[in-house]
């Protein structure tokens, strides 16, 4: 059927709506809303109902020993799977993603906010204040927070598109907005949310078309202030987040780290290698489990890969892996055919905080990396993470609607 061509409004800076699906009638445009994507919402439910399997098979003798219900942690993660599948379906069919936009900073203020206030209003869980409980239930104010930043350099980003190049209107307003977020997560002792805070801001920059040589100097000096203070500088490190050294020791060798004498603290790390190593090639069967009864600590939360390395082995694993691979992929295929700069950087920025957190998880369950307490998207027991991913996957979702308009 022939096409001709209409004016669609710009809404994104330089960035017109991609010209599809378009009928115009009489002066007035109508959009035709295509499906979301449909090989990312299969991954998604593939890795929910996974995640929901595993959750109930790692946790069922600590939730048996600790509360006489087996079911405890199973039940309440179905629950918010349910809730988060509904949550996401309702994003991704009804949200016209442009809207987040108009209140990028406003909600990115309410999330600093948030977590600022978390120190001193917050539960103390383990020594560490990062919760606050709202009607029994704990919520992470730190999960909206990354949300919140890819939001706002999104937004800034898509709003100062021939302005990213330059150092001082590119560079500099994307550190100032990424130093509150990840001073508010040091200071509630949340190391691993300002690692992945810092890496976010590393992709936004990269994504924002910044001059190369000052992209290099940025990720040139935040990997110099790495290795200093893993070095010389563990002092420093010391005095900001104090249990941070001791982890770094631990990672070193976990093995002289199991015995009483020494507090234990690489017990946990030590017991998931003994987990991953026995479970070879196609592991020791769903359930099957030696090391959740009793000797993993709370397996269903930032180990609960050891125990899927366990009970399906190397097999079980690559499929896991290459479902997230696929996720990454369809991410990516969104943001490339994504109407408008501002929904690109989005959906990309939300597919790398995904993959992030999943690479820093698998390095700290192998050991690669010290544990910093950084759970596994769609596997890790925690409800209102659980939500606040498949929200943004809705998002995500959202915008792959808007990839494919024709024009009538």
């Amino acid at each position: 059927m022939a096409t001709k061509t209409s004016d669609l409004a710009k809404h994104d800076g330089n960035q017109p709506e991609k010209k599809k699906n378009v009928r115009v009638n009489s002066n007035r445009i109508y959009r035709l809303i295509g499906e979301v994507d449909r090989p990312l919402l299969i991954v998604i439910i593939a890795l929910v109902c996974i995640g929901s399997v595993m959750i109930f098979s790692s946790s069922y003798a600590y939730a048996d020993s600790k509360f006489g219900d087996s079911y405890y942690f199973a039940r309440s993660q179905v629950g918010f799977a349910l809730t988060g599948i509904i949550i996401m379906a309702v994003i991704a069919r009804t949200l016209d993603y442009r809207i987040l936009k108009s209140f990028a900073y406003i909600f990115y203020a309410g999330a600093l906010v948030l977590n600022y206030l978390v120190p001193f209003f917050g539960q103390t869980v383990k020594g560490a204040t990062r919760w606050f409980v709202i009607f029994g239930i704990q919520f992470q104010p730190s999960e909206l927070l990354k949300f919140a930043l890819v939001l706002a350099c999104a937004t800034y980003i898509s709003n100062h598109s021939s302005e990213m190049r330059n150092f001082k209107t590119g560079a500099i307003p994307i550190l100032l907005l990424t130093a509150p977020a990840a001073l508010a997560t040091l200071l509630q002792s949340h190391l691993s949310a300002t690692i992945i805070i810092c890496l976010l801001m590393v992709v936004m920059l990269w994504l924002s078309g910044l001059k190369g040589v000052y992209f290099g100097v940025v990720l040139g000096s935040g990997v110099t202030l790495g290795a200093f203070v893993l070095t010389i500088g563990r002092g420093i490190l010391e005095k900001l987040v104090p249990h941070a050294l001791t982890r770094l020791k631990v990672w070193e060798n976990p093995f002289d780290y199991m015995s009483v004498e020494s507090g234990g603290k690489g017990w946990q790390p030590a017991q998931s290698l003994f987990a991953i190593s026995s479970g070879g090639f196609w592991g020791l069967g769903l359930g099957q489990s030696n090391q959740k009864h009793g000797y993993l600590p709370e397996p269903q939360n930032d180990y609960i890969f050891a125990i899927l390395c366990e009970e399906l082995g190397f097999f079980g694993v690559v499929c896991v892996i290459s479902l997230f691979a696929v996720l990454a992929y369809r991410g990516y295929h969104v943001s490339q055919n994504a109407p408008n700069r501002f929904s690109s950087l989005l959906s990309m920025g939300i597919t790398a905080q995904v993959i992030i957190q999943v690479l820093l998880n698998l390095a700290v369950v192998t050991n690669t990396f010290p544990s910093t307490g950084i759970s596994l998207p769609f596997f890790s027991y925690g409800g209102t993470s659980l939500i606040i991913l498949l929200a943004e996957m809705g998002i995500v979702l959202s915008i792959s609607r808007y990839s494919f308009v024709e024009q009538g």
